[in-house]
């Protein structure tokens, strides 16, 4: 697992570390088609500012991708329920904005719930926009 802080507190299962995995570098590369089939097609994303359904999934990364680049996740805490279809974790995002280089590092709170076959239904975030580089009111920044 490569987005784990050296101290991370993890109660969750390799595969749900591994859909973890799959989000974060979709954002970082701007390429969502690894990361797609952990999704459910009536899946949503919502962030401060941002309701993103599954089929804009793709565009809103790839648009990010172009305004925002050098990022880093690092996941600190992640924890599943028992039947593993919610899961609750921390990650710290750090982004640079393209235009001016100008840099910023979000501490992010998510909860997800999963369907049966442990497909994404919601992800919700939940951080301070105050000091992120990100515009939060236009689907630029979702995860």
């Amino acid at each position: 697992m490569t987005i784990l802080a050296p101290d991370a507190k993890v109660d969750c299962d390799a595969a749900t570390l591994g859909m973890l995995e799959r989000q974060a570098d979709a954002w970082k590369s701007g390429d969502f088609s690894a990361a797609a089939a952990d999704w459910h097609p009536d899946g949503v994303l919502t962030a401060p500012g941002n309701r993103i359904p599954y089929e804009r999934l793709a565009r809103t990364i790839a648009d990010f991708h172009r305004d925002y680049g050098d990022l880093s996740v690092t996941v600190t805490s992640a924890f599943a329920s028992a039947d593993g279809r919610r899961v609750a974790l921390e990650w710290l995002w750090e982004v640079t904005r393209r235009r001016d280089g100008a840099r910023s590092l979000t501490e992010d709170a998510i909860l997800i719930d999963l369907d049966g076959d442990r497909r994404i239904l919601s992800w919700r975030e939940y951080f301070d926009t105050a000091s992120a580089v990100e515009d939060h009111h236009s689907p630029q920044r979702t995860a």
